[in-house]
Formats: C-alpha cells, sequence, structure tokens
C-alpha cells in the first residue's frame, strides 16, 4: 500500500500542474488582447503547449525508466516553474509563444512520472482506484484554475502565474524530502530503442496495446471537441447565458471527480476494468448524443453529466490498464499515453471548429461517433488484447 505522505503529495503534484494549465486558459487571452493578437496567434499558443508535451512526454518518459521517477518528477516541477516565469517575461507574441513551447518541453515529464509512481508504489489489485484518484485531482485542479486565476487577477494580470510557479518551485523540496525512489527498477528497456514519440510509436506496435492508446486518443480528441466548443454551441443554439455555459462546464466536470474520488471503487467492486470501460464508453457516447440532439439547455447539462460520468470510469481504468500490460517500462507507457492524450487536445478543436461552422451540432455528433466506434473496437478486440496476460503474468510462465 502507498504511503499517505507519498500519495497526498503525488496527488499535490498533479492538482497543482492542472490548476496552473486551468490558470492559463481565462487569462492568456487577456495578455494576448493586450498585444493585440489575433485569434489565430491566440490558438497557436495554445496548440503550441500541446505539440511540445506531445513530442517531449515519451523522451521524459524513457528518462525516467532509465535515471529513474524522482529526477525527471523535481525536474518537471522546476520546469512547470520556469515556464511561469518565462512567460511573465514575454512582452511580445514570439516570446509568448516560445515561452509556451519551452514550458511544455521542460515540465511534461511531471505527469508521466507520477503516474508511474503510482504504478510502481501500488498493487495491481489497488492500482485502479489510485489511478482513480489521481485522474481526479488532474480533473480538480482544472476546475479549480479558473477560479484560482479570478481570484488573484485583481492584484494584476500576471499574479495568477507568480502564484502558481512559486507554488511549484516550493514543491521540490517536499517532494526531494518525502518521495523516495522506487526500489525495483525497469529492466525490459532496450538501450537501442529510439525514445521519440514516432519511435514510441513503433514500440507500442511491437506489444500489440494499441488498442488502449487509441481509447486514449479518441476519447481526448472527442472531449477536447467538447470542450472547446460547447460555449460556442449553447450560445448559437439556444442563445444560452454565461452562467448556463458555466453550469454545463460545471456539471461534466463535477460528475467526473464525484465519480472517480467516491463512487469507482464501489463499481470496481461490481465490475472489471475491461467491462467498466465499455459501460463507460456508453454512456460518453449517450451523453454526446444527447448534447448533440437536444432541444432545450437543461438538456446538454443532462448530456454533460452523462460525458463526465463515463469519461470518469473510462480514463482512470484505460490508465490502470496500460500500466498493468506495458511492456516499455512505466515511464515510457505514461510518457506514451500523455503524448495521445496531447495530440487529441490538438485534433479535438481544430476537427471541432471546422465543422461547426458548416454544422452547429457537429462536434458533438463526431464525438458521440467516436466513442461508438470506440465501444466496437473493445468489442471486437476484448478477448484478443486487453485478456492479454500482464508483463508479469508472462514472467512468471517462463
Amino acid at each position: 500500500m502507498m504511503d499517505k505522505k507519498v500519495f497526498f503529495l503525488l496527488g499535490f503534484i498533479m492538482f497543482l500542474t492542472m490548476t496552473g494549465y486551468g490558470i492559463v486558459l481565462p487569462t492568456l487571452p487577456f495578455i494576448a488582447d493586450d498585444l493585440g493578437l489575433s485569434s489565430f496567434q491566440m490558438g497557436s499558443l495554445i496548440t503550441g503547449w500541446a505539440v511540445s508535451q506531445l513530442i517531449t512526454a515519451p523522451i521524459w518518459g524513457r528518462f525516467a525508466d532509465k535515471m529513474g521517477r524522482k529526477p525527471v518528477l523535481l525536474f518537471g516541477l522546476f520546469g512547470f516553474g520556469v515556464a511561469f516565469i518565462i512567460l511573465i517575461l514575454a512582452q511580445s507574441y514570439w516570446q509568448l509563444l516560445i515561452a509556451r513551447i519551452i514550458g511544455a518541453a521542460l515540465s511534461s515529464g511531471t505527469h508521466p512520472a507520477v503516474f508511474s509512481m503510482v504504478a510502481d508504489f501500488s498493487t495491481p489489485k489497488n492500482r485502479n482506484l489510485s489511478m482513480a484518484q489521481m485522474g481526479a485531482l488532474n480533473g480538480l485542479g482544472f476546475l479549480c484554475g479558473p477560479a484560482v486565476g479570478g481570484l488573484f487577477t485583481p492584484f494584476g494580470i500576471i499574479v495568477p502565474f507568480i502564484v502558481a510557479g512559486s507554488l511549484a518551485l516550493i514543491t521540490i523540496p517536499l517532494a526531494w524530502i518525502f518521495i523516495k525512489e522506487p526500489m525495483e527498477k525497469e529492466a525490459q528497456i532496450d538501450e537501442n530503442e529510439n525514445p521519440s514519440f514516432w519511435g514510441s510509436i513503433t514500440m507500442v506496435a511491437k506489444t500489440g496495446y494499441w488498442d488502449l492508446y487509441t481509447i486514449t486518443l479518441g476519447l481526448s480528441i472527442a472531449a477536447s471537441s467538447f470542450f472547446g466548443l460547447l460555449g460556442y454551441f449553447m450560445i448559437a443554439r439556444y442563445d444560452a447565458s454565461a452562467l448556463y455555459v458555466s453550469l454545463a462546464f460545471s456539471a461534466q466536470a463535477g460528475t467526473s471527480v464525484t465519480v472517480q474520488f467516491f463512487l469507482l471503487k464501489k463499481l470496481y467492486d461490481v465490475f472489471d476494468e475491461e467491462k467498466l470501460s465499455k459501460i463507460g464508453l456508453s454512456i460518453v457516447t449517450i451523453g454526446f448524443a444527447i448534447i448533440a440532439t437536444a432541444p432545450v439547455p437543461w438538456m446538454v447539462i443532462i448530456g454533460c453529466i452523462l460525458t463526465g460520468f463515463g469519461q470518469a470510469c473510462v480514463r482512470p481504468t484505460v490508465i490502470s490498464l496500460l500500466s498493468k500490460r506495458g511492456e516499455m517500462g512505466q515511464g515510457i507507457t505514461m510518457g506514451l499515453q500523455q503524448s495521445m492524450d496531447s495530440l487529441g487536445r490538438i485534433l479535438g478543436p481544430l476537427w471541432g471548429g471546422w465543422i461547426f461552422v458548416y454544422l452547429v451540432p457537429g462536434p458533438f455528433l463526431t464525438s458521440a461517433l467516436i466513442t461508438f466506434l470506440l465501444l466496437i473496437m473493445m468489442l471486437v478486440n476484448s478477448e484478443r488484447q486487453l485478456h492479454l496476460p500482464s508483463v508479469g503474468e508472462r514472467k512468471s510462465r517462463m
């Protein structure tokens, strides 16, 4: 069982990093407006962060397997703090873009290191719940980020960045003192393997667990398209107020956090991971379909609740399955998982924004189609893929 102090500190790091991300999203447009940036330039600042994470997360994951989780975690926290300092100093579009890219590259090892440590310190029996709780803290941080930004912005537009960066730097000595490197080192790392993103894709193809990464990518595309276009959709279709839009977002995020914190343990007692993933994808699909076809705005909120519930069942379960079945080392496994998530956050808003111009409910119809196809894939591959023995089980048979 994981030490409670370690779990709390790892959870705080997850919460802190996503709070920082949540602070940036609503605050960055005001900085961009002060600099006279176009909407395209504003969008590129968001995309630049995701692309940088896409490329660098597997590399940091590889380093976590070779050098240890703790050094990568500490450097990631340092990079996260430095990212905000660079952002504060930026005085032009190109400086902002470079700050975002460098910040993402320096800090992208944080999440792979945290999830790898959770996998190392937890047992296969309680790993799914541990991953779910980390995911809940991740979502809670994203939910609290805008609120934290709103709390400190009256003192200056850069004050929220200073607070988030300072907390990250203060956390470094705490992590150094209380978090110990896992005793067992990864032994299955091939020194000749390419640690780049495309090299990692090749490694996935060799292991045969591409379906779990496909679920990660597909769900990320569907969710990011949903998050990126929900507000525009509600305004265009229902002339909804800012309060209604906020309620919809809060319903989705609040449901997801609540399920992961308080309900998943009971669900894991009733359903195995594969079955719960299928149930979750089914619920997400229904939720997106309701949003796309809702005649009144309160039905959109019901759809948001369903998508939050379903995603809370799928995301931590897939991460847990990856940690149990990954053959590449926990670091590279979690790094590639984050890369797939980042790639989805790039593609989702681009696709959603394009199709929204031609069909207002299009982003949600296609999100429903994506999650439905993921469900079909799981049903087809369940026996061949998700029931493959874990790395430990295969070794025991040798």
